[in-house]
Parts: C-alpha cells; structure tokens; sequence
C-alpha cells in the first residue's frame, strides 16, 4: 500500500472539497445561479474523494509514464463513475448525471468524451497538483499522528447518516407529492367528463399547467432546505419512483419559494 490508512482519510477529505469546489463554481457559472453541490450537506463531494484516491492507489506504479497514467486513469475513472452511478441509483433511487445524449453512452452512466475529460484530468492531478496536497498531508501527519484522519471519519459518517436520512424523507415526500398530484389529475378529468355534452370530445386538457393553477389543493407535505437544493443544483437529477413530481419540479419550486 503506497499510503498510510490516515494519509488516504486526510486525501479523501481534501479532494472531496476540492471536487466540491470545482463542481459549485463551474456549475453556478453555467447555470447562471449559486449551486449548493454535493450529495451530503458539508461542503465535500464525497465521490470526487472516492474517485481520486482510488486513481492514485492504481496509478502508483505508472505516475512516471504519462502514456500509462492517461490510459489507467480513464480506465479507472470510467469504472468508479460507472459504478457509482449503478449505487445511487440501485441504493437511492436517483440519477444525479445523465450522458444519454452524448455518444457512444452506456446506459447514460458513462461516454468516451467524459472518459477522455477524466484521462486528462489524472495526468494533470498525479502531475500537478498531488505533489503539493501529499506535502500538506506529510506536515499534516507529522503534526497530528493522524488524529486529525479521525476527526474526518466522525464528522462525514455523521454527515451520511444525516443525508441517508433526507435522501429517504425525500423519497417519501416526492412520492406523496405523485399521490396528490395523480388524484388531482383524476379529480380533474371526472370533473370535465361530468360536464361535456354526450357529443362532446373528452379533452381534459393541460393538466401541467391545471395542477400548478390548483397547487394549493394539493397540499402535501413541503419540501425541506435540502430537498429543494437537490432540485436546484442537480438539473438532471430524476427520482426513479415519482416520475409525475420530476415533470413538474421547476413549477412545484417556484411556488414553494
């Protein structure tokens, strides 16, 4: 093993703020607004630490070759996403990233252009910036004798256990929201049925726009700080179990706000 169980604790955390930063500045950039990201609530994206210790424990013995370090690194890279997309998904029920329109996909969970993207982006992190965060970490373990690595633990599997939490609430909150908004579709179309002359056309209409005019007939349970961040940072986010809430989830958070 290349590193000390502290020193890969101490990288994760660094790297999962750093991941967390990237991810909210370009993304706040392009979208025009703040976005809170991550997954968790701290500010740290868990799967950017994930993904580079893992890229550092199996480039270890091919850092002086760059050729090597590219090909390993988008191999390595490619899995971790794939696999972590399949977890969020089988685990949680929701796709946080979709490359369906991108080509050569596979199942919208990974593409070639992301996968050189992440080639890239190795040779650069192994190069560049890894010399100066394992220096940080050497001064890290020489002050603290790892203690600070079990700080990390406490604060982070607190932090999941809190976000398993949300994430389950969440669903049961999208889903009550599907209920309501179903049964007010069905309202509505009893309603017009009972109305139309027997040569009329059952029409019942927009029912998008019916359901966001009626919003507060609905009233199920609201949405938390954190369920509505979810909605506003993660665009292509998609609750697999409450499909009628997604179609609507930008017109439920402008009446929400």
């Amino acid at each position: 093993m290349p590193y000390t169980i502290s020193e890969i604790i101490v990288l994760f955390f660094i790297y999962s703020i750093i991941g967390w930063l990237w991810e909210t500045c370009y993304c706040s950039i392009k979208d025009r607004h703040y976005d809170y990201r991550g997954f968790l609530f701290g500010p740290y994206c868990p799967i950017y630490g994930f993904a580079v210790t893992t890229i550092l424990i199996c480039t270890h013995d091919v850092q002086n070759n760059i050729f090597l370090l590219f090909i390993v690194g988008i191999i390595v890279a490619t899995l971790f996403e794939f696999v972590a997309s399949l977890f969020l998904e089988k685990v949680f029920h929701i796709r946080l990233w979709d490359y369906s329109k991108l080509w050569g996909n596979i199942q919208g969970r990974v593409a070639p252009v992301i996968s050189l993207f992440w080639g890239v982006g190795v040779v650069f992190l192994v190069k560049f910036i890894q010399p100066f965060v394992q220096s940080l970490v050497n001064i890290e373990e020489r002050d603290t004798h790892g203690w600070l690595a079990v700080g990390i633990t406490i604060v982070m599997g607190i932090d999941t256990i809190l976000t398993i939490i949300s994430v389950e609430r969440f669903h049961t909150t999208t889903r009550m929201w599907d209920e309501h908004i179903n049964s007010f579709i069905e309202r509505v179309r009893v309603r017009v049925e009972s109305r139309m002359s027997e040569k009329g056309k059952l029409k019942v209409g927009d029912w998008h726009h019916s359901v966001i005019q009626h919003f507060n007939e609905l009233r199920p349970q609201p949405l938390s700080w954190n369920h509505k961040r979810f909605l506003r940072s993660f665009p292509k986010l998609k609750v697999l179990d409450a499909p009628k809430f997604m179609e609507i989830k930008k017109d439920i958070l402008k009446k929400e706000s």
